[in-house]
């Protein structure tokens, strides 16, 4: 064939079968292989994009999770510094009552002497208003009878 003169049929029908078996070859050896293996390849790429993406989806998730923790800490610490300025203000109230209470303690002790004397002094000035009253009516009774008594004398005067 190389020299020049055209092939026959029969070459022609050879070196196709030699042609369709070496592209059957490289289809089966080479060509196939490689493209089972680049789809593979895709696949596994593809699997590994999505894992990448999920990662990166986790990774946003936990940032956003970690600015609201953050934000909480934050007003966390603004509350107990706010309960820890309410929690002194109330110690000193509680110490300002306490003392107050003692205060009040003394004072009730000293008025309830006081009570007492007024009450011993309001049963002396009773025990003194009934002698009084007592007095009173002798006199009134003594007064009632001398003027029974000067009726009696005038009527008989009369």
């Amino acid at each position: 064939m190389s020299n020049g003169t055209i092939p026959t049929p029969e070459q022609n029908t050879q070196a196709i079968a030699q042609l369709t078996a070496a592209v059957d070859v490289l289809v089966s050896q080479f060509i196939r292989p490689n493209a089972q293996q680049a789809n593979a390849n895709r696949e596994s790429l593809d699997e590994v994009v999505e894992l990448l993406n999920r990662h990166a989806r986790a990774i946003v998730e936990i940032d956003e999770q970690q600015q609201a923790n953050a934000q909480q800490i934050a007003a966390t610490g603004d509350w107990l510094e706010q309960f820890d300025s309410r929690l002194d203000e109330t110690r000193q109230l509680v110490a300002k009552n306490a003392s107050n209470i003692a205060q009040l303690t003394v004072k009730q002790d000293r008025n309830a002497g006081q009570i007492a004397a007024l009450g011993i002094a309001q049963r002396e000035n009773a025990t003194q208003i009934e002698a009084i009253a007592e007095l009173t009516r002798t006199q009134l009774a003594g007064i009632i009878g001398n003027g029974r008594r000067i009726d009696r004398l005038e009527q008989q005067a009369s």
